[in-house]
């Protein structure tokens, strides 16, 4: 229900953003054209119909179905449409932009993700704009306008942005000017849905930007189980069928309720982890020439090695320990210890939980709460600014405390430089 959910919602924004911007309607024709020009001059582009009204925030842990779902979405509709003319719109023919899925740029620049979209569309429509536009438009800022405005200009349906995470959304020192730019994005009037892990939205922190963001509920995707769903078996039911849909052996499988049973403990619900898991097993078994599967095939792979890593991830979700899940920056365990109701301490594990009841972390020495706070760059800046202060005034401090004879007083430079002219006085004497 998670996937139709998130699907029927970006169905509505797609149909409802058309029609609410369809260049048959005069007033919208007006703006439409208004927007392609301002764009051309690369000036601010005036209000589009829409302004921030249609945004969707898809976020979750990775492995999810965040992703997945989005393609299969957009699996189910024309990328684009060739449009003849329409005296009524103003075109003589276009081609339409239904939908773009775009990655965030890894390092957060807004020119790694506008040289994206152009690619995209270049490859998509048969246009030069990714070689062009740039060549026009020397700066960023005016990179930024034109670029939008060529996604007005075919009348985009709606965007698909992927990989929102921590690293490219707040760490990086492009944040800022990044964050500016996608809420730019949200007031051109294309509907927009953004992809990403729980922390990737941290920035969002004034009333006007959170208001916007929720007038279209957000999906959360997580670890089927984690928030006390009543779909929740239905879904892991559908989840562990897909999964073990997967199949390379000659036999059958044995027992699939306990191997379905043992999925969702060792996964933690997280589907990816799930199919890991069950292609490991598949992929050893096939090495060994052993041609089934049964439960205790995926628990020798969950305790070996191989898993240890993701080991505390699937245990945190499964056993809602939050003091694992700290072990990934990218997870809000936060939000997951006050939805459980359990304190999220600053302890690292040493150990995760074992299948079947056995060896849990020991949190007990600890009972001090951490919220897990990202400082933004102004904040780290402002920070080193007073640590520098603070020690220049304990230096001022230390000087006057001290008697005019201290070395620290006088300073080893002056020192220095009164002996070289001693030496030098002394020098002259002699050669006199």
């Amino acid at each position: 229900m998670q996937s139709v959910r998130a699907a029927m919602t970006w169905w509505g924004m797609l149909e409802m953003g058309l029609r609410a911007r369809n260049p048959v309607i005069p007033e919208a024709k007006r703006l439409y054209w208004a927007q392609i020009n301002a764009a051309a001059r690369a000036d601010p582009l005036p209000p589009a119909p829409t302004r921030g009204m249609s945004i969707h925030v898809t976020k979750g842990p990775t492995g999810t179905g965040k992703s997945v779902t989005v393609q299969r979405f957009c699996t189910l509709i024309p990328q684009f449409l060739f449009r003849d003319k329409d005296e009524a719109a103003g075109w003589n023919e276009l081609q339409q932009i239904v939908y773009l899925e775009l990655n965030m740029s890894h390092d957060g620049t807004r020119s790694g993700f506008l040289t994206r979209i152009l690619l995209q569309i270049d490859s998509l429509l048969g246009t030069t704009y990714s070689i062009d536009l740039p060549k026009s438009y020397r700066t960023v800022d005016k990179l930024v306008v034109a670029t939008v405005g060529r996604l007005i200009a075919h009348f985009t349906g709606i965007l698909f942005i992927d990989e929102g995470q921590l690293r490219n959304l707040i760490k990086s020192g492009h944040a800022e000017l990044m964050q500016m730019f996608l809420m730019e994005l949200m007031n051109s009037g294309i509907p927009l849905v953004m992809i990403g892990n729980e922390r990737a939205f941290d920035w969002v922190t004034y009333s006007q930007d959170l208001s916007r963001l929720h007038l279209t509920p957000p999906e959360i995707f997580s670890p089927i189980g984690s928030t006390n769903l009543p779909d929740a078996d239905v879904e892991w039911n559908a989840v562990s069928m897909g999964v073990m849909g997967y199949w390379v052996l000659r036999g059958k499988i044995i027992d699939p309720v306990g191997c379905s049973k043992m999925l969702r403990s060792c996964s933690g619900g997280i589907a990816r982890l799930a199919l890991m898991l069950w292609c490991f097993a598949q992929r050893n078994n096939l090495i060994n020439g052993i041609e089934s599967i049964c439960p205790e095939d995926i628990k020798k792979l969950y305790e070996s090695p191989d898993f240890a890593k993701l080991k505390p991830l699937a245990d945190g979700f499964n056993f809602r320990k939050p003091e694992l899940l700290m072990n990934y920056p990218d997870v809000d365990a936060d939000f997951y210890a006050s939805h459980w109701k359990v304190k999220c301490t600053d302890s690292k594990p040493t150990e995760g939980a074992t299948q079947g009841g056995g060896k849990t972390p020991d949190s007990s020495d600890t009972s001090k709460s951490v919220p897990r706070k990202h400082k933004t760059e102004k904040a780290k800046f402002a920070s080193e600014q007073t640590r520098k202060k603070n020690q220049q005034l304990k230096r001022e401090e230390l000087s006057k405390s001290l008697s005019p004879d201290d070395l620290r007083k006088q300073g080893l430079v002056n020192i220095q430089l009164a002996g070289l002219e001693a030496a030098r006085t002394e020098a002259k004497k002699k050669e006199g």
